[in-house]
């Protein structure tokens, strides 16, 4: 039994028994982890608010014999309050936690993911292209977590991807050039060659930089399309914020004058 000190990312919060919240939590030396906090739901608690959702919080955490911990002291670190102004802002934040929470095992230290969910949450804030950055950041915690295939060369032939458009079979973590997929008899997700160089490219550079590099239209729709079929495949488990997400497209296509 003992106290311990470390930077948190709130991923979950959620009313439990008369004044207490049961959070989530994704620690820096920590990882992914549960925990109690009593009575922060009491308006005079000096930690009301500062264990909300999508929140950075520095935490002390008493580690006892239960399965849950207890937080006993925190002090909010950044709220990201500019996220909550915009919806589609909200949505693909909502959309990093779950799949922080889906990827991330138990009580292991992930360092780097915690820098890549920070950032991303720092981006959204500041205003930046929100698709761009969440898919950016989703991607990134798919390869961290080892679920990231090889796209740079034909699955068939093997030979270097100098056209498109390709085709990604997401089960095996392939992907086909033009040629050889039309002589396969499954047919997959087209994906134009510039989507998978901007893939590429995320991939490769520094897990905090979110500032170059946006993707609009159809890439921005492919390479969706992409990583939700690609973490439904590898989890399993679909994520409850997609649907958020989702409604706040069609509300968005409906409003510029599409089919809603």
């Amino acid at each position: 039994m003992a106290l311990y000190h470390d930077q948190v990312v709130t991923l979950k919060y959620r009313a439990f028994r008369d004044h207490d919240a049961l959070v989530t939590l994704f620690g820096w030396r920590t990882g992914k982890f549960s925990a109690v906090a009593r009575g922060v739901r009491r308006a005079k608690n000096k930690m009301a608010g500062q264990l909300s959702a999508l929140t950075v919080s520095t935490a002390t955490i008493y580690h006892g014999r239960s399965s849950l911990d207890t937080i006993t002291e925190s002090d909010l670190q950044k709220g990201f309050p500019k996220i909550a102004e915009n919806l589609e802002r909200l949505g693909w934040a909502m959309v990093l936690a779950d799949v922080a929470d889906q990827l991330l095992p138990e009580r292991e230290p992930a360092e780097e993911s915690f820098v890549v969910l920070v950032s991303a949450l720092d981006a959204l804030n500041q205003g930046r292209h929100a698709p761009s950055v969440g898919l950016r950041a989703g991607f990134r915690f798919l390869a961290l977590a080892g679920f990231s295939p090889e796209w740079d060369v034909c699955g068939a032939c093997g030979k270097p991807l100098k056209q498109g458009p390709a085709a990604v079979d997401v089960e095996t973590g392939l992907v086909y050039c033009p040629a050889c997929r039309r002589g396969l008899a499954r047919q997959w997700d087209e994906i134009s060659l510039g989507s998978l160089r901007s893939l590429q490219y995320w991939l490769s550079d520094f897990p905090n930089r979110f500032e170059q590099a946006d993707v609009r239209g159809n890439m921005a729709v492919e390479l969706k399309r992409l990583f939700f079929r690609h973490l439904l495949h590898e989890t399993a488990r679909p994520l409850k914020s997609y649907d958020f997400l989702a409604n706040i497209d069609r509300l968005s296509r409906g409003s510029e004058g599409g089919d809603g």
